[in-house]
């Protein structure tokens, strides 16, 4: 008989909850996730995702090893993402850091990416005083749920993904020590070399063009949905709703400063658009949204918490927050 329990903590079939019947030690659980690897996968193909509570995982090295014991593949450095966040130890990195007040919608990780991550990976290392949940969705009702005809002009559009990153910059230094938000591309592609940069863009299938002043500008066209490898559903497979910053996403004020701030379009952060050129409507942009905060599913973070989710199946955001938060994440290929 399994020493793990397992049940639900919402309403929604995820994610399923894996306690163990007893305490454990810190080696007890190691036998016992190698001993039922089998059933944690395919639960992780069945709900999307699985969330470890109340079990020996205590810190990042716990964390990291954990993740490696899943067998889930091998860990991925966060290259060409532009998510203010910390590259903690390897390939553990904070999750975002994006100011607390700004609620980031349902998303699939790296989705525009060739190489996108199979799975992503979280661990509760302080959570928040209120907010601040790592909510989750089902990208295979979200895609069901997307009206057919915005299914449709996106895919026939097809996605493209504009973003610009400053090199060197007091202004943009200045910002980014008052609210983390816009990278540079020594960050973004985690080296100082454009050659490096070059090439990294190659292997990921980016365009990239040098801007006045070493700012970067890549593109690059990411799908609107995917049939999973292993399962053969249909999901809803992209975050384009994360590059239109419109009042819904971040807010009037927000909106209002951004607008004032980046009034030189070659130094905007994101862009949205359809291959030809034009602007998606923002009424489909928003549209998308409503279907996304309809399938949001939340559950609060307990300190210890491990969450291991298929990033195909399983789409998450962030809550915002008040109080310290700290998310550690890994994602694997």
């Amino acid at each position: 008989m399994s020493q793990f329990k397992t049940k639900f903590i919402t309403k929604h079939e995820m994610p399923l909850v894996y306690e163990p019947s007893r305490p454990l030690q810190r080696e007890e659980f190691k036998e016992l996730v190698q001993e039922e690897l089998p059933s944690i996968k395919e639960s992780v193909k069945k709900y999307g995702c699985v969330l470890f509570r109340d079990c020996p995982i205590d810190g990042l090295e716990d964390f990291n090893e954990t993740v490696d014991l899943l067998d889930i593949g091998q860990k991925l450095n966060y290259i060409g993402g532009d998510s203010p966040r910390t590259k903690v130890k390897g390939a553990v990195y904070t999750s975002t850091e994006a100011p607390p007040g700004i609620k980031i919608p349902l998303h699939n990780e790296l989705s525009f990416q060739k190489n996108f991550p199979k799975h992503i990976c979280f661990y509760c290392d302080t959570p928040s005083r209120t907010g601040g949940e790592t909510f989750v969705g089902d990208a295979r009702k979200i895609y069901q749920d997307v009206d057919p005809s915005v299914r449709d002009r996106f895919e026939k559009g097809r996605l493209k993904y504009i973003s610009r990153y400053y090199h060197k910059s007091f202004v943009m230094d200045w910002m980014n020590r008052i609210q983390r938000g816009h990278k540079n591309w020594v960050d973004v592609f985690e080296t100082d070399l454009k050659e490096e940069v070059e090439k990294r863009c190659h292997e990921k299938n980016f365009d990239l063009k040098w801007l006045k002043n070493d700012w970067l500008e890549i593109s690059q066209v990411g799908p609107t949905w995917l049939v999973h490898p292993e399962t053969q559903e249909k999901v809803w497979f992209n975050q384009i709703h994360l590059y239109d910053y419109n009042p819904k996403f971040i807010g009037l004020w927000r909106y209002l400063g951004l607008k004032m701030f980046y009034c030189r379009k070659d130094t905007l952060v994101h862009e949205a658009k359809f291959v030809n050129g034009k602007k998606i409507p923002r009424s489909d942009l928003y549209h998308v949204m409503d279907v996304l905060d309809k399938h949001s599913v939340y559950f609060p973070w307990k300190r210890g918490d491990m969450m291991v989710c298929d990033n195909i199946l399983a789409m998450h955001g962030r809550a915002p927050f008040t109080g310290s938060r700290r998310i550690l994440t890994a994602m694997t290929a």
